[in-house]
């Protein structure tokens, strides 16, 4: 009897296919997202920043250094779509930037990984096992640029694959690094530490005998930074929320290097050094669940070297370099620069449990073929079928909770569903204040959520809301001038220093302290605790 023909697969058929793994991942990594996605504006997991970036959208106004003028335009897009909670809005383009680039991952690890009969529960596991790490977690549910600098990591890397994929398969492979440029340039506008990827980068070019479209690579990745033409044009708007006001030369450039940030830099001391590797090595056994998840990794990063070097040298570069910059990092929540870390580790997992799975389905062939004599050697493949499937099942199962482990294990750390801490500061300052009220902070939290409100919002936009840190800058002082003229007639002219324009103002309207305040205001007293505001007088 002739066999049926199978019928041909046609494109739609592939293109389904090939959308399958990440399709599935990305949309699973969003679920978990939503369900324990911040329900407005929050300060949780270091996310003091998002009032700040959330006031200069709605503003059209430049946040805090460098800038972020890709991730602002994608926030004005995302408030846009979402415009009666602009906090929410932000929180989902977090997760949606998260779950993206958890897409991302699991095509490429499928491409990177051998074609085994294994490669794509593998890649499902392992990137599944990345969208429930921790830090890119607690990024995730969030208003931060973190999250799309993560998904701008995964593309550039998935497209340096392809590039290599291209050259092996013929055709234009050279649009692959093009590409590549592109999303470099677009991402530097996000976020400056995406340079720390060009060493790796350039080594996988030195590995794979480089290129010959350099020209075009350099002018994509000079269009991709042509988003910083956003900011000099949203400063000459003069919106409440602008930093560094950028419409010079010489303050572009202190916004977009972040000269405010430079001494944190390679600041950290030698006596916290190994407290701050310590702090690495921590927060590197957390990230896909524990301890052997970590030493899989270990063990995929030795066969990484076994197999595919180039691959191996590329991530271990961006591993080093990452680290080095975060460990370096005199901040309290330098951390987060550690994702493109954990997203390259994530390929070593898979790598891990790519050769764990090889090492097994070559132990049960072993034990299918048993026995040499032909009648025992019947009766032992019969018997090893039932340890076949059970061990494959076994296999299965733990290939599921490797991302489930993490998720049970995180869960009630990273869900901020039911967190309201920022919002019932602001409801409380909001309802206490008396009307023109100048209101004093000092720290990011207070500060940028106030500007959300008040500016973003034009909740209150009698209030006042002065940081005492940033009066000593001119281009602060300008903004608040241009923003509050009635500053200038109480003082009479320019805005002074700090300590006279507070006496000045002091006695002509109400002026209170949102917090305890790092500046010592001479000749004031504090008056009784009103809600969250503490009012301030002249003695």
């Amino acid at each position: 009897m002739a066999s049926v023909p199978r019928a041909p697969r046609t494109i739609l058929t592939i293109w389904r296919s090939a959308l399958a793994l990440p399709a599935v991942c990305g949309f699973a990594a969003l679920a978990l997202y939503s369900r324990t996605l911040a329900p407005g504006l929050t300060w949780a997991h270091n996310a003091a920043d998002g009032g700040d970036l959330l006031a200069a959208a709605l503003t059209r106004g430049v946040p805090h250094p460098p800038g972020y003028p890709t991730y602002q335009l994608l926030l004005r897009a995302a408030i846009a779509l979402f415009a009666s909670d602009p906090a929410r809005a932000g929180n989902w383009l977090s997760a949606l930037c998260a779950a993206a680039s958890v897409a991302l991952m699991a095509d490429l690890i499928r491409r990177v990984l051998p074609s085994r009969s294994w490669r794509g529960l593998v890649a499902f596991s392992a990137a599944l096992a990345w969208a429930a790490s921790p830090t890119l977690w607690s990024q995730a549910v969030v208003t931060e640029v973190y999250t799309l600098n993560a998904l701008f990591v995964a593309a550039i890397l998935w497209t340096l694959w392809r590039w290599r994929e291209g050259q092996k398969t013929g055709g234009r492979p050279g649009a692959w690094l093009i590409l590549a440029g592109f999303i470099f340039g677009l991402g530097m506008g996000n976020h400056v530490s995406l340079a720390l990827l060009l060493p790796g980068g350039a080594a996988w070019l030195w590995s794979n005998r480089g290129s010959d479209c350099k020209l075009q690579i350099a002018l994509a990745i000079a269009v991709g930074l042509s988003v910083y033409a956003y900011l000099p044009w949203a400063a000459a708007g003069n919106p409440p929320v602008n930093w560094g006001d950028p419409r010079t030369l010489e303050r572009f450039w202190w916004l977009v290097s972040g000269q405010v940030y430079q001494g944190l830099a390679f600041n950290v001391g030698w006596a916290y050094l190994p407290g701050r590797l310590a702090a690495w090595v921590a927060d590197a056994l957390r990230q896909f669940g524990g301890p052997w998840a970590a030493l899989l990794a270990l063990v995929g990063l030795w066969r990484l070297d076994r197999g595919d070097h180039a691959w191996w040298r590329l991530t271990a570069i961006v591993g080093l370099v990452y680290s080095a910059f975060a460990v370096g990092y005199k901040s309290p929540d330098s951390h987060v620069y550690l994702i493109p870390v954990w997203a390259v580790a994530t390929t070593w997992l898979a790598a891990g449990l790519d050769y764990g799975l090889h090492v097994g389905d070559r132990a049960l062939q072993r034990l299918r073929r048993g026995p040499l004599t032909s009648s025992a050697g019947g009766d032992s493949r019969r018997s090893s079928r039932p340890v076949s499937y059970a061990l494959r099942g076994l296999a299965i199962a733990l290939l599921l909770a490797l991302p489930a482990m993490p998720a049970l294990r995180f869960w009630s750390e990273m869900d901020l569903s039911h967190d309201r801490a920022a919002q019932a500061y602001l409801d409380g300052v909001l309802a206490t204040a008396q009307p023109a009220a100048i209101i004093l902070a000092a720290t990011d939290g207070p500060t940028f959520a106030l500007w959300y409100a008040i500016y973003g919002r034009e909740i209150r936009p009698d209030l006042i809301p002065i940081n005492v840190n940033l009066y000593a800058f001119g281009w602060y002082r300008e903004t608040l001038a241009g923003r509050h003229p009635e500053l200038l007639q109480i003082v009479g002219g320019s805005l002074p220093l700090l300590d006279q324009f507070v006496l000045a103002a002091a006695a002509v309207q109400p002026l209170y302290r949102g917090e305890p305040l790092n500046v010592v205001l001479s000749g004031l007293t504090e008056g009784p605790a009103e809600g969250s505001l503490v009012r301030l007088v002249l003695p």
